[in-house]
């Protein structure tokens, strides 16, 4: 498999993959720059459009389920994705910067996606090499509420898809010429060093400092889903990824939200019908009608 390409600054580098109505998911994957997916078990679920135009799309959160954001690119040229979950970004964990007010708004670490590729993006980026699955928990059981960082964006996965700036074409012949595309060398070991260096100074989330002092989330019970989700901590996997340059543009070129909730809160959003075989038993009452005669049981 080959390794996920994440941008960092170098130099001038940029930073751096009505009434409730009847449910229909998206058969198509939203976006037009890229394409964005949601895979719980490996399985791909369904899109769910916000019924007040808002743009938005939803999907159903299964306790304990694990996921991943599959994401492509439709173009012929490289593209950057921020992608933030909860308001915190995928690969710093850091709070969304364009969410700070008064604040440069500087878009956060990205993956780099080459033309026509894609990537799985499968939970938080501890390394080049590790991640931490994300898992559907209880809101208060989620990475961003045990970083001390919960905040208005709970329940959403963002994504923004960045051009990249065009860069002045430098000869072949050129002795002085380097390549900013070049992933191994001298530079590319350079690179790994002051990313290594960078992760070494940063202090390590909450999370994991207070691991032995802290008392960990009680899980809910199997099946009990009348909360609010979250997106946990989950399990370490291999997970590759290389840094490259790439320097952004001022602002994104496309959006993407996407919203998860339980199946019930779905369904009193409007997003998700009721049951058929739910009973509005205030309704059968107060309308006098339940049906016809039956014949008595004995």
């Amino acid at each position: 498999m080959r390794p996920s390409l994440i941008a960092i600054a170098l130099g001038t580098a940029g930073l751096g993959l009505a009434g409730p109505t009847a449910a229909h998911s998206y058969r198509e994957s939203p976006g037009s720059l890229v394409s964005v997916s949601v895979e719980v078990e490996g399985r791909s679920v369904p899109l769910y459009p916000a019924p007040d135009g808002s743009g938005r799309f939803y999907l159903e959160a299964r306790q304990g389920g694990r996921y991943a954001v599959q994401i492509a690119n439709r173009t012929h040229e490289r593209l950057g994705v921020v992608l933030t979950v909860d308001g915190l970004n995928a690969i710093s964990g850091d709070r969304d910067p364009s969410a700070s007010r008064g604040a440069a708004r500087r878009p956060g670490r990205m993956y780099v996606l080459h033309p026509w590729d894609s990537s799985s993006i499968n939970g938080w980026r501890t390394s080049l090499d590790h991640v931490r699955r994300f898992t559907f928990v209880d809101e208060r059981a989620s990475y961003a509420a045990r970083s001390g960082k919960a905040n208005s964006k709970m329940g959403w996965i963002e994504v923004a898809v960045y051009r990249e700036r065009p860069r002045p074409y430098v000869h072949r012949s050129d002795p002085y010429r380097t390549d900013p595309y070049e992933g191994s060398g001298d530079r590319a070991e350079d690179r790994e060093k002051a990313a290594e260096a960078d992760r070494a100074d940063r202090p390590a989330p909450r999370a994991e400092a207070e691991a032995p002092a802290m008392k960990a989330p009680r899980a809910p019970s199997a099946g009990a889903e009348s909360g609010y989700p979250g997106t946990g901590w989950g399990p370490r996997e291999d997970d590759r990824a290389m840094l490259v340059d790439f320097e952004p543009q001022a602002s994104p070129a496309e959006r993407i939200t996407l919203r998860y909730e339980y199946a019930s809160a779905l369904r009193a959003l409007g997003i998700l019908p009721a049951p058929w075989w739910a009973r509005d038993r205030l309704r059968e009452r107060e309308s006098g009608e339940s049906g016809f005669a039956k014949p008595p049981r004995w």
